[in-house]
């Protein structure tokens, strides 16, 4: 039997073979890898050549600013990054909105340092203020005189929701060009206002706004365009809004296949038209002709 601790010639140059590379192995992880350095902010770095380590330099305006208002270019001109600008620019044009300091902290990516610099400059207007004030454009800098118009309001006649064009509803307290076009597409997807408070469900006008806009508001529904139940083509049903091409060749099979509908809870008999749909659309809806 064989001693289990005797190698032959070939064996022995093997596992001498093993040894060499594996103590290369490990030697080389000394060579080649160090240990991971740290740097503080009064320490350099050589890479090629030493540079020193400097951190984000900003710059703190001479005014006070309120965040809801700034452009990209002046948060930029601050030294905040480029796509962080564009992200709170984002931010606000979604309906977003900086109610206090400490609330720009939250937006992600942004530099506690830069919080910190600026948190005595931050003044937030509240949103009446900002309402009544307008969505007016500004050719100032935060690093410029600020020299402000005050907005004159005349009084006027109440402004009908359903015939105003753009440029009256902005003339409208409380309402920017960014609202009047919202105004506008809520009017042309529903087919008009039939009651003022409509309003509260365009987006952007919560109970503030409204409080604001309301009593320079009227409506006058014989001008709401109403959808003609018993002649309407399946061109118009789809037009309307919640109804869609599908539900509307539906309505207008059923229609031809039963007869006019004399009532518009009918419309459920046609089994694509649920109570929370006719909820929305029977007060659009005439059976016959006026």
């Amino acid at each position: 039997m064989k001693h289990p601790f005797l190698f032959a010639q070939k064996e022995r140059k093997g596992l001498y073979t093993l040894i060499f590379l594996a103590t290369l192995f490990i030697a080389s992880k000394f060579y080649f890898y160090s240990a991971p350095v740290v740097l503080s902010s009064n320490d350099t770095v050589a890479v090629g050549k030493k540079t020193e380590f400097r951190p984000k330099s900003y710059r703190v305006p001479i005014h006070q600013f309120d965040p809801n208002t700034l452009r990209s270019d002046e948060w930029i001109a601050m030294g905040l990054e480029e796509k962080i600008a564009h992200r709170i620019i984002k931010y606000l044009s979604k309906g977003g909105r900086f109610d206090k300091a400490a609330d720009l902290r939250k937006m992600y990516g942004m530099d506690s340092l830069f919080c910190n610099l600026m948190e005595n400059k931050i003044d937030i207007q509240n949103k009446e203020k900002q309402l009544l004030n307008g969505n007016h454009k500004r050719k100032d800098t935060l690093y410029s005189p600020r020299k402000f118009a005050p907005r004159v309001f005349t009084a006027r006649s109440l402004l009908e929701l359903n015939a105003a064009n753009e440029m009256q509803l902005i003339e409208v307290r409380g309402i920017g060009p960014t609202l009047a076009a919202r105004i506008l597409k809520y009017r042309q997807v529903s087919r008009g206002f039939l009651r003022k408070e409509e309003l509260r469900k365009v987006f952007g006008i919560d109970s503030e706004a409204y409080v604001l806009i309301a009593p320079q508001v009227t409506v006058d529904a014989n001008l709401v365009r109403t959808l003609k139940l018993n002649s309407a083509t399946v061109e118009e049903l789809s037009a309307f809004w919640c109804i869609g091409k599908k539900r509307a060749k539906a309505i207008v099979a059923f229609r031809e296949q039963h007869g006019d509908f004399s009532s518009p809870k009918d419309l459920l008999k046609t089994q694509v038209i649920n109570d929370s749909i006719l909820y929305l659309i029977e007060p659009y809806i005439l059976l016959h002709d006026r």
